[in-house]
């Protein structure tokens, strides 16, 4: 059971002031020690409640994809971009090994722009977006999205460059 159920079912009684309470406020150490002994031993927990088979886990990733390509409109931008490289390396007549390196820096940059959607979505989700510390999150995102786009862009570079060199004897 997670932390949540447990305290619902097993609520801690309502504490009472007293005079002494109002003269000496807590100290940090109470605080902590009272937080601690909210997740004192309260019953018996699981290792993982609720879990999902293969199938439930990837019904869930592709409607979470789904949400994504259809509120972002950057995977779109991504995609076209992706395409026309694609494009210029099959007409270029790339390799196997050239093909994989270019799948596996194009699915960096999906990857890392869904950390971005995910993040930006639960900024929006929670609150004022453009707050401080949900905008330094939402930039962290973009920070890691912008790191995978230059990866791709070195990587792609490099293949067709080299590809051209080879064609045209550089």
């Amino acid at each position: 059971m997670s932390a949540r159920r447990l305290r619902r079912h097993n609520p801690r009684p309502p504490r009472t002031a007293d005079a002494e309470d109002n003269l000496h406020p807590p100290t940090l150490d109470a605080e902590l020690e009272a937080r601690l002994a909210e997740f004192a031993d309260s019953g018996e927990w699981t290792p993982r409640a609720g879990r999902r088979n293969l199938r439930d886990k990837g019904a869930a990733g592709v409607r979470g994809l789904k949400l994504a390509l259809r509120g972002d409109s950057s995977f779109f931008a991504h995609a076209y971009r992706g395409l026309l490289i694609a494009l210029t390396a099959l007409l270029l007549g790339i390799g196997p090994h050239q093909w994989c390196l270019l799948l596996i820096a194009g699915g960096l940059v999906l990857v890392s722009e869904l950390g971005h959607s995910a993040v930006d979505t639960l900024a929006r989700a929670y609150g004022d977006p453009d707050a401080p510390g949900p905008t330094a999150a939402r930039e962290i995102a973009t920070a890691g999205v912008l790191v995978s786009v230059i990866v791709f862009i070195i990587v792609a570079a490099v293949v067709l460059v080299s590809r051209m060199s080879a064609l045209y004897g550089w």
